[in-house]
This record gives C-alpha cells, structure tokens and sequence, in this order.
C-alpha cells in the first residue's frame, strides 16, 4: 500500500528569497515551521537572482529587458508544473507589469487554491514621477481586486488592508508583518556591554522607495540639532542626494542588519498621512523595537496599534510638518534621558515578543498554511 503524498505548496513571488523585507517577514521565516508540519514548500521569485542587483541600479537597460522578458518565460513554464501543488501562495503579484494573466490561468484552468497574501496598498500607484510615465501606464494596480477575487483566501498585514481584501473575498486574515525574536532580531540595545556614545545616536532605515518620508524631516533635524547635538545614522540601499553634516549614511546590508541598527540609540519613522502609507505594516518600528529601542512615528495607519504612545515610544506628526510640537517633544525627551531609553527600549522588547514575534502568531499561520486546514 502506497504511503500518503506529502502536500505541496507553492510559492509564488516578486523577488528572489532572502532580498526583500515584504518576503522576509510575510512568510520566508515561516518556511522551516511549514516544513516541520508536513508540508512540502517550493518558492519560485519572478526575477532571477543572478539578475537581481541590476533592476533598481542607474542604467544597465539592456539587463532589465531581459531580466524582465526572462521572468515572464520562467512564469509561463511554471504554469505548466502547477499539478504537483496543491496550494498557492501567492505575495503581492506574479508578474510585475499588465494584467493578471497567471493568477487567472492558476485559478480557472488549472484550478488552483491561491492564498493571497499583501503587506502594502498595492492597489493604488506609488510610482516616482519619472516613472509614472510608462511604468504607471502598464502595471495595472486594478488586478489586484481580481487576485484577491480568485483567492480562496486572503492575509493581510493590518486592518487598513483587510477592510479591502474584504470588498472582495470573504476569507480574509489579518496576519501581521512579524519579527523572529529568537534567531534574527535577538540583539538587545538594553544590554549593558552596548557602551553609550558620547552624543546619543538617533536613526532611520529603509530603502529608496521610501526616502521621501525622511527627507521632508531633514529641516526640523538640522534645527533640533542646533538645540541638542546628536548623531544620525541612515541606513538604505541608496543614499539621498544631500544630507544635514551630522548625518551618516551606511549602505545597507542583509549580513551587517542587525549590527548597524543596534547602533542607533532610538529609530524614527515619519510618514505621509496618505492611503499609501496607511496601508503600510509599521516594519521599522517593529524593527527598532524588537531590538529595544524606542521607536518615534508618525502617527498614522498601524503605528498607532503597535506604538503606546509614552510606553514603548511617542508617535507624532505626520509629513510634511504642519507642526514640529510632538517630533520635538519627542526627540529631546530620548535624546536627553538615557534612562527613558533604556526604560522605553525594554518595554518596546517585551511589546514586540508578545505582539508581533513569529512566535506569537506561528500557531495562526499554520492554521492557514499547514496540511489539511480548513480555515
């Protein structure tokens, strides 16, 4: 008698695995849990690793053409191996320009159950202006309401984004971006071997797509610093074409991660007060605080839920500044007291372990995810 196959799932995603934070801490740190449970897990990225340092570098357009034209070719035979899975997860998009011709081929010729799972408004544009122009034309954001239509199901990273996945499909989870507490961010800025350095060091990282929430803040920091000197630490792919002199920028890094952040002594996280960053999942602030740090924030979208206001950090203003009260209250408040620092950073610690750790939500993700649910 022939043993019970093993079921299978598919992962379908925009980048290749381990380069991307939406993937990072959506599911790839689930991936082993997944396995452990029985379930065999494939992942397959639209764009090819080798590939992958050249599509956001300057130039290198030749690269891009067939960076892309390959990724619609790995699609299209993947299609063609789809029988072996049993279920589909599938992050965000498959392809990254015009309609959602894989998903609806997955769904109503091969019949596939899609889990669809987003951490952004990928529904709406969020293109640069140069951009707008031709991307904006083709990447059709409408699919997204189609997708998450066929899906037999939906996570979702905040409520902002459930409310819309609810428009369309009525198995929808909110599933928060989540921090591996035990493995990766288990560096604690609250231990005492970490020395304070003569000025308190205050930072911020992301990529450059979101630099534009920094940069309208450079003018309220050059003026905090003419009251209560301080050192900034920017960490992202690309640095911004101008910088305040105290500043520093270090290119980021998946390998030095964890080290780099550790340095700063409070992360900050401005937004723009938008549909956009509604949708988004709070992921710096989860960062600095799994650390234990204090976290500064605009006080928009999901900040608000992950942030106590006075406890774990202080939310604020949101950009551009109408008002520079609460950023500044805020940042002479950490930048002044150590002790709050050290206070506010345990508490921060202990709200992301018991909040938004894998730990806390694993047992919810397997009830999705896990052989044989029925969630």
């Amino acid at each position: 008698m022939k043993g019970k196959r093993t079921k299978a799932l598919l992962i379908v995603a925009p980048y290749p695995h381990g380069k991307a934070a939406s993937q990072r801490f959506r599911f790839e740190q689930y991936m082993d849990l997944l396995r452990a449970q029985g379930l065999e897990v494939h992942f397959s990225s639209f764009w090819a690793e080798r590939h992958w340092p050249a599509i956001y570098d300057r130039g290198r357009m030749g690269l891009k053409i067939y960076a892309t034209l390959l990724g619609y070719f790995r699609r299209f035979i993947l299609l063609f191996r789809l029988g072996k899975y049993d279920r589909i997860l599938l992050h965000r998009e498959a392809t990254p320009l015009g309609p959602p011709w894989w998903e609806w081929a997955a769904r109503h010729i091969w019949r596939k159950r899609i889990v669809y799972d987003f951490d952004d408004a990928v529904w709406l544009s969020n293109n640069s202006a140069a951009n707008e122009k031709w991307v904006g034309a083709v990447k059709a954001h409408g699919k997204t309401a189609r997708i998450i239509s066929w899906s037999e199901q939906v996570t979702a990273g905040n409520q902002f984004l459930v409310g819309y996945a609810r428009r369309h499909c009525p198995k929808v989870h909110h599933i928060p971006t989540t921090i591996d507490t035990r493995h990766h961010h288990c560096g604690l800025k609250v231990h005492e071997h970490y020395e304070l350095p003569e000025l308190p060091l205050m930072g911020w990282t992301g990529s450059h797509s979101t630099l534009k929430q920094l940069l309208p803040l450079f003018p309220f920091l050059e003026k905090l610093y003419e009251e209560q000197p301080f050192h900034f630490l920017l960490i992202s792919d690309e640095a911004p074409a101008s910088m305040p002199p105290f500043m520093r920028f270090r290119k980021w890094s998946k390998e030095d991660e964890i080290k780099d952040l550790l340095e700063m002594d409070f992360g900050i996280m401005p937004l723009y007060d938008s549909d956009w960053e509604r949708g988004k999942c709070g992921f710096k602030a989860l960062q600095y605080m799994a650390l234990g740090m204090p976290a500064v924030a605009s006080d928009v979208g999901v900040n608000a839920e992950i942030i106590e206001h006075g406890k774990q950090g202080f939310l604020a203003e949101a950009m551009p500044l109408k008002s520079e009260e609460r950023w500044k209250e805020a940042c002479l408040a950490l930048l002044r007291d150590a002790g709050l620092r050290r206070k506010m950073g345990t508490e921060a610690r202990k709200r992301i372990v018991e909040h938004y750790s894998c730990e806390a939500w694993s047992e919810r993700y397997l009830q999705v995810f896990s052989p044989g649910s029925k969630v």
